[in-house]
């Protein structure tokens, strides 16, 4: 039985949390949206994405964000994922330069 010191397991997950909180970017390119959150990294075709969703704190499938105010990419059919750049309107300004069909839907000013 292997026994793994207390230490080493808090060590690990304040690396972890720290990797996480300096390394999580979002960057629209041409095709994709790339999006790193510490050790989880992925990409987005523009073309796919059909909405973004602001104003809402999300309960998304998936959340590589550190911030709560963020964004909700709907793309494909029914993925959908929260992000959280330092600017949402610069930040869909650039998606909406590669992609104009994307849907914008503010919810924080519905009631």
């Amino acid at each position: 039985m292997v026994i793994i010191p207390f230490q080493l397991i808090c060590w690990a997950c304040i690396i972890l949390l720290v990797w996480i909180y300096f390394k999580t970017y979002y960057q629209p390119t041409s095709e994709y949206v790339l999006y790193r959150t510490g050790p989880i990294a992925g990409k987005i075709k523009i073309d796919r994405i059909s909405e973004i969703i602001t104003g809402k704190i999300a309960f998304a499938n998936f959340k590589p964000a550190t911030g709560i105010n963020g964004l909700i990419l709907k793309y494909n059919r029914w993925d959908e994922i929260y992000i959280s750049p330092e600017n949402n309107d610069k930040f869909i300004e650039e998606l909406l330069k590669l992609n104009k069909n994307i849907l914008i839907t503010d919810l924080s000013k519905k009631v």
